[in-house]
């Protein structure tokens, strides 16, 4: 697959998708909350012996290596190792101890008003995502499509370029702004003619936006 090349300005409400990534940049981990969670937990112990397996050892450094997001460590290891099935609730449940950044929700809800289309391009996992919505109704309210590694797609995800070309190919007609806070993500995101934006805090996206002509 080519390629594609950056779409030419003016960039408006009408042209233009603003994706954003969600960990660490419209969530952050409550790791106070993690390790509440995993204390409170009935079966932290039995936790520790199952993964002490060499064999699932190796498989899960073998599916780090290889990149793989937290979602394929809780749902797709135990099916090769069915003892982990007992601790699948667990995994999900400390995976999903987030808390939202009220200004960056802020912001794409002011952008959203202003006519945008908002996306999220995330490496969460389609089953995961899907209980954190559970678990912060109304967050998302404002997102009109979402790009999720899954079983389905064989958890095609960032920052391999399959996963940025796919969903390049599938918006052409439109801007895409891409907004992450992984440099290797936007670097891949630039070179199939996404405009990114390297994500460091609110305040600094906001001039970003404003140099792009998005915000006034």
């Amino acid at each position: 697959m080519k390629p594609i090349k950056i779409p030419l300005p003016p960039i408006a409400p009408e042209n233009t998708i603003i994706s954003f990534d969600l960990h660490d940049v419209l969530v952050r981990y409550d790791y106070i909350g993690i390790i509440k969670e995993f204390w409170s937990s009935k079966r932290k112990v039995g936790l520790f012996i199952t993964i002490l397996n060499p064999f699932l050892i190796y498989d899960a450094l073998k599916l780090l290596y290889h990149g793989g997001i937290a979602e394929q460590f809780i749902l797709v290891l135990p099916q090769e190792h069915p003892r982990l099935k007992p601790y699948i609730p667990l995994g999900i449940r400390i995976a999903n101890c987030q808390i939202p950044v009220k200004p960056m929700l802020e912001l794409v809800k002011k952008l959203k008003q202003s006519g945008y289309t908002i996306h999220l391009f995330s490496n969460i996992g389609a089953k995961i995502f899907q209980d954190l919505k559970e678990k912060l109704p109304g967050m998302f309210v404002d997102v009109d499509d979402v790009t999720l590694p899954s079983e389905k797609n064989e958890y095609i995800r960032k920052p391999f370029k399959n996963a940025f070309e796919t969903y390049a190919t599938k918006h052409k007609d439109k801007n895409i702004i891409f907004i992450d806070d992984k440099r290797r993500n936007i670097k891949t995101a630039r070179s199939c003619g996404i405009i990114g934006i390297l994500f460091k805090n609110h305040g600094l996206l906001t001039k970003e936006l404003k140099k792009l002509g998005v915000l006034r």
